[in-house]
C-alpha cells in the first residue's frame, strides 16, 4: 500500500525523473505530498520503498494509507 508522507513533492539533490519529465517535474511544490512504497496496483518497477510518488491528499482513490509513530519515551 502507497504511503503517505507530510514531505512536499519537490526535486531534492541528484533527482531525476522516472519513467518520464511529465509524470513528475509538472506536480513538485506544496500542493502534492510524497507517497512512498506502491499497491498491488502499479509495476513492480514502482513498489519498492525508495520510489516516491505524488498525489494530492485530498484524494481517496488511490491505494494508499499512513504511518503512526510516537517516542519509545512517551
Amino acid at each position: 500500500m502507497w504511503e503517505w508522507t507530510s514531505s512536499d513533492f519537490t526535486p531534492y539533490p541528484g533527482f531525476r525523473a522516472f519513467p518520464y519529465k511529465e509524470y513528475s517535474e509538472v506536480f513538485f511544490g506544496s500542493g502534492h505530498k510524497v507517497l512512498r512504497g506502491g499497491s498491488f496496483a502499479v509495476d513492480a518497477v514502482a513498489c519498492r520503498g525508495t520510489f516516491r510518488n505524488w498525489d494530492l491528499p485530498v484524494r481517496r482513490q488511490i491505494f494508499s494509507g499512513f504511518r503512526t509513530a510516537r517516542s519509545e519515551d512517551v
